[in-house]
């Protein structure tokens, strides 16, 4: 297998690839062979191109499925196994794929190893897409986090209510009840919500304290590849039985 990318019309090695302007990017979900979700990722990079920096790209879906099918196809990527392709559109108005590496897992799943959460100040993003900001804001907050003995961060705004990424949003579980502070128009958001109605579980929109979440029975984060269930939260000990059966019903499989 070849880790490669695409960079005007060409393909290339992904180490090859040069990332030298600030960028607006989202992470799809490919298994065999197959991207999900392609038209609402590129009207998502659309959306956040235009706010960041003023015009949109004239990609399509359809485009963007040959490119990424074309993509898998050369690296020769198992269609066993779930592979991210992050597509990106920077500054000056350049357009890539990238094929990163693959994960031993098919489909959505529930990652074996638990973390323990840890609070970290932060401002809402501006975007429902990340960008070379937020990732560089990630990696920071994680930096942050390990330092005080945690493992991911839980991102707080200024009044101490817990804000739900786009691209990492966050639920919290009691008796059955699940809670998150925003409605977001992401596919991952969109994949745990359907998930959650496919199980007819109770869906509460509404701020969470982020006190309250040590009171939870369970805590997860979800992202485009998998479901991360926290272990802890500053000590206090989370289940992962509820995360489990949503997990179990969240596409692709």
């Amino acid at each position: 297998m070849r880790l490669l990318a695409w960079k005007d019309g060409n393909v290339i090695e992904a180490s090859q690839l040069r990332l030298e302007h600030p960028y607006v990017m989202q992470r799809i979900h490919t298994l065999g062979h197959k991207a999900y979700n392609v038209a609402q990722h590129v009207e998502l990079l659309r959306e956040g191109s235009m706010t960041l920096f003023g015009f949109a790209s004239r990609c399509g879906a359809a485009d963007a499925q040959r490119i990424i099918d074309k993509l898998l196809e050369v690296s020769r990527v198992s269609p066993s196994l779930s592979t991210p392709v992050v597509m990106r559109i920077d500054s000056t108005g350049d357009l890539s794929f990238e094929v990163e590496t693959p994960l031993y897992n098919s489909g959505i799943c529930l990652r074996a190893k638990r973390l323990m959460g840890e609070y970290i100040k932060m401002s809402h993003p501006e975007v429902n897409c990340q960008t070379s900001l937020t990732l560089a804001m990630d990696a920071m907050a994680e930096s942050m986090v390990k330092w005080h003995g945690g493992d991911t961060p839980i991102w707080v705004d200024a009044d101490n209510n817990v804000i739900s990424l786009p691209w990492r949003p966050i639920f919290a579980i009691y008796n059955n009840q699940i809670y998150t502070p925003a409605e977001l128009n992401t596919v991952v958001y969109t994949s745990v919500i359907k998930a959650i109605k496919r199980l007819e579980l109770d869906l509460n929109i509404r701020a969470i304290p982020a006190d309250s979440l040590q009171r939870m029975d369970e805590v997860f984060i979800a992202d485009i590849m998998a479901v991360t269930s926290l272990s802890a939260i500053q000590k206090s000990r989370l289940l992962s039985v509820v995360t489990s059966r949503i997990v179990d019903r969240m596409e692709p499989k």
